[in-house]
């Protein structure tokens, strides 16, 4: 079973790129770029460790048989 993780607010307005469009001024929209962005990465990361357990079992499983 697959389960579906939400990278993002709702409530955030995404341009193309998928990453939520940041103030205008220039410090604070790298500041919050940098966090969004840290969060995207981090939700990408946990997704392949958990796809890395997946897969280690199922070789397992089947080195078992």
């Amino acid at each position: 079973m697959t389960k579906k993780i939400r990278l993002m607010d709702e409530e955030a307005k995404t341009s193309e790129t998928g990453v939520a469009d940041a103030p205008v001024d220039g410090a604070v929209a790298d500041d919050v770029y940098k966090k969004q962005l840290m969060k995207y990465l981090e939700a990408i990361d946990w997704k392949l460790w958990e796809m890395l357990k997946l897969m280690r079992a199922e070789s397992e499983e089947k080195e078992g048989k």
